[in-house]
């Protein structure tokens, strides 16, 4: 039923009877249009405080409300400036997250602190990939960085989910666009999926599509940008899948494992559509596959359920994402093993030279 809503609300082409139902939505969207720009223009005449930090602040965020891979995408940022050597740390709000206090460190960039209850699901998966790279949850995120300046030297705070955050001053704004549709139908919360108006979009430094946008896609965005007066570099992404983690063995397999395997799949995504299709790319067989909603909190009923399924259909195995798989490791093993798709974002054609190029000219010489 929710995908069934998502689709019809997302549609473009919308026809005479859906402009009659959502006619009430449309109401509330010029209402949180309204809300939306007053607070833009409060920050931007000051009237609203925004507070700076003595180091420079990269915000990674989207304009919809999710699926567009800021994980991933916070990941290899962090990883291009740890390699650099800048001493790096990541901020997020810990959406969900049960922590106390105005902030909580997931990671020092050795040992993983917190668990996803007590930190959310997308910290938590942060803490355990990076290494050398603290992690921190914070509802107020200024004090948040200010104890990772403090205890870390931190020099580069990747902001995680910052678009919306106009509290921090930031030096770069990356924004994020699934490639697949940008801006759903283009209208605002709750008539569409748009958390802004597109000309907000002039706030970005640099545009990054994921899940493989293509050159036509450029070329419309570039076309929808031409009345901001800002030009705005467009970088390609999409995801690479890395490895496949086994629940209960430490041994990695390949993505490679997947093909011919009779699965079950199922994840708790923004946009589950685009994990079934990694599977399907992979070649796996997949006999029933369950969306759950973003940020699922499961619960071993739910999981014995899926097994129950798994085994009525005849699946090798039941494969989810590692976002998922984070919320699941203290559950019982069952008889059908479980495993977790590892993906990365990988830069398509020469956008990855053109990226470092624009990152760290950016940044400029580390101190």
């Amino acid at each position: 039923m929710k995908n069934f809503l998502h689709r019809l609300i997302s549609n473009p082409q919308e026809s005479k009877l859906q402009k009659i139902l959502f006619a009430p939505l449309s109401i509330l969207s010029l209402l949180y249009a309204w809300v939306v720009s007053a607070r833009v223009f409060f920050y931007r005449k000051g009237i609203f405080r925004t507070r700076s930090l003595p180091c420079l602040v990269i915000s990674v965020g989207n304009i919809t409300p999710g699926g567009t891979g800021k994980t991933p995408f916070v990941c290899l940022v962090a990883e291009m400036l740890h390699n650099r050597g800048y001493r790096t740390a990541v901020l997020s709000r810990g959406y969900k997250g049960s922590y106390e206090g105005a902030y909580a460190v997931v990671s020092d960039g050795e040992r993983v602190l917190l668990g996803p209850r007590q930190a959310g699901d997308e910290p938590c998966l942060l803490a355990q990939k990076l290494r050398g790279i603290p992690v921190i949850v914070g509802r107020e995120r200024w004090i948040a960085g200010r104890y990772a300046i403090d205890q870390f030297h931190t020099q580069v705070l990747i902001l995680d989910d910052g678009f919306q955050h106009l509290a921090l001053k930031r030096d770069m704004n990356l924004l994020l666009l699934d490639s697949s549709s940008p801006f759903g139908n283009g209208r605002l919360f709750p008539r569409g999926e748009l958390r802004e108006s597109l000309s907000q979009v002039r706030r970005a430094e640099a545009v990054v599509l994921t899940k493989g946008g293509g050159d036509d896609i450029i070329n419309n965005l570039g076309k929808r940008f031409m009345n901001l007066s800002k030009e705005i570099p467009v970088f390609r992404v999409r995801y690479d899948p890395q490895a496949i983690q086994v629940e209960g063995e430490e041994k990695i397999r390949s993505p490679q494992d997947l093909r011919g395997k009779r699965i079950l799949g199922f994840c708790g995504l923004a946009k589950p559509e685009s994990f079934e299709k990694s599977l399907r790319e992979l070649g796996a067989e997949i006999l029933h596959f369950q969306p759950f909603p973003d940020h699922f909190p499961y619960k071993e009923k739910d999981l014995e359920r899926l097994r129950r399924v798994a085994g009525q259909v005849g699946a090798e195995a039941m494969v989810t994402t590692e976002k998922d798989m984070v919320r699941l490791r203290d559950f019982s093993r069952g008889r059908i093993p479980l495993w977790a798709l590892s993906v990365r974002h990988a830069f398509q054609g020469d956008d990855h030279s053109r990226f470092e190029t624009f990152l760290f000219g950016r940044l400029g010489p580390k101190a």
